[in-house]
């Protein structure tokens, strides 16, 4: 296989093993959260902060929780973290199939969301550090990249499995599946043999520990930049998804198109995380421009009532979106020490998920009262200006800029 493949990192068995684990856990994601938005929207007559709320209540647990989480993932073993994790979500899944089969109300939708996001913040520290630990450093941007792909792929096949079981009301077949899915991922992830990661000695509390990574990541420049970026995206871009069945209805008229958007803008994301997977030197400046480019196609997809050119632009929308991502993450995998991986991928998950709910909960409310196309339309504007401050900044800084 050539050194500069973007498939390199399968080279490795560990990865291997940590890869398909999580294609197979991703897949079943998918499926349960287009079907958990789609009984969402049945039972709150697709009520647009309802629906954003829902959303949050997934994503709110790592702006919380993930320090925590990467403050565990320095300081205990990352492949027994992610089996737990693993375990636990295959629980939640399974209760959430029988509420879903014997009669679901919207309190109960938002509590197991909510738990199933606490699971996903403590895993995703660990994750991300785990798959540093399977591979050389030469192949990290391509376990970066595959994993950001992998993502993307599932988000396209999720959404055409949960469509049909969707439309006939079958919930509680989509989260037996995802419970399945990761019963699954937690053995294949049970067979890796990695060596420990350097243990976290740093003295103190849990306090004192989250502070330590951030001062870490202060000191390996652009780190904080490349942060605030992420966060700059999820807070006015990755929110707008939380909006798609609302803006289907409202502004295309069928409702049902919302699961064909998501596939759509999953298929241009998994573009673009291949494309940027080959880069092996990204910098702040080129996701700063592509964070302008997300932010313009937002604008399009916001201000059009043609099916066409909304699935066009969301298809560009997520090929920005990942290659903003992928970019990043990469970035700032190879600029810290794995003694300090965990804390620091935590922040960028605080900076990926867990400020997205900020965002959901403020655009749903503003679609509300000016409807969701003009919702959208200040999300593109608040995307364009963070890619050009960012821009501006990544010019008078050093070459990681």
């Amino acid at each position: 296989m050539s050194q500069s493949g973007i498939f390199r990192a399968l080279r490795h068995r560990e990865y291997r093993l940590l890869f398909s684990g999580f294609v197979v856990n991703q897949t079943g994601f998918w499926i349960s959260h287009i079907s958990l938005q789609g009984l969402m929207v049945k039972l709150s007559n697709n009520d647009p902060f309802q629906v954003g709320l829902l959303f949050s209540s997934l994503l709110l647990p790592a702006l919380v929780l993930a320090p925590v989480a990467g403050v565990a993932a320095d300081r205990f073993n990352r492949k027994n973290i992610l089996i737990l994790c693993y375990l636990s979500v295959a629980a939640l899944a399974a209760l959430l199939a029988g509420i879903a089969a014997t009669g679901a109300a919207v309190s109960a939708l938002l509590a197991l969301g909510f738990a199933m996001g606490a699971t996903f913040a403590f895993a995703g520290p660990a994750s991300n550090a785990i798959a540093a630990n399977a591979v050389d450093t030469d192949d990290l941007s391509s376990a970066v990249a595959l994993q950001s792909a992998a993502n993307n792929l599932t988000r396209v096949v999720g959404p055409l499995l949960a469509a049909p079981l969707v439309a006939t009301g079958r919930f509680a077949v989509a989260f037996g599946f995802f419970s399945a899915a990761a019963l699954t991922s937690a053995g294949l992830v049970s067979r890796m043999r990695v060596g420990a990661a350097p243990l976290d000695v740093h003295p103190g509390g849990v306090i004192a520990r989250i502070r330590s990574g951030f001062a870490h990541a202060r000191e390996r420049p652009p780190a904080l930049a490349a942060l605030a970026t992420a966060g700059g995206l999820s807070i006015f871009g990755v929110a707008h998804i939380a909006m798609l069945p609302v803006y289907a209805e409202e502004v295309l008229g069928r409702t049902e198109l919302f699961a064909w958007i998501v596939a759509t803008t999953a298929f241009g994301a998994m573009i673009g995380a291949l494309v940027t997977g080959r880069d092996a030197r990204p910098t702040l400046m080129k996701a700063a421009l592509r964070l302008v480019a997300y932010g313009v196609a937002l604008g399009v997809f916001a201000s059009t009532h043609s099916i066409a050119v909304a699935f066009a632009a969301q298809l560009v929308v997520g090929y920005c979106y990942f290659a903003v991502m992928t970019g990043l993450q990469t970035l700032l995998q190879q600029l810290v020490d794995d003694s300090n991986r965990g804390r620091v991928m935590s922040l960028f998950q605080v900076a990926w998920g867990g400020l997205t709910p900020i965002g959901s909960l403020t655009l749903g409310a503003a679609a509300r009262f000016v409807g969701v196309a003009t919702a959208l339309q200040g999300a593109a504007l608040g995307c364009l200006a963070v890619g050009v401050v960012m821009a501006l900044r990544a010019r008078t800084r050093d070459r990681w800029a």
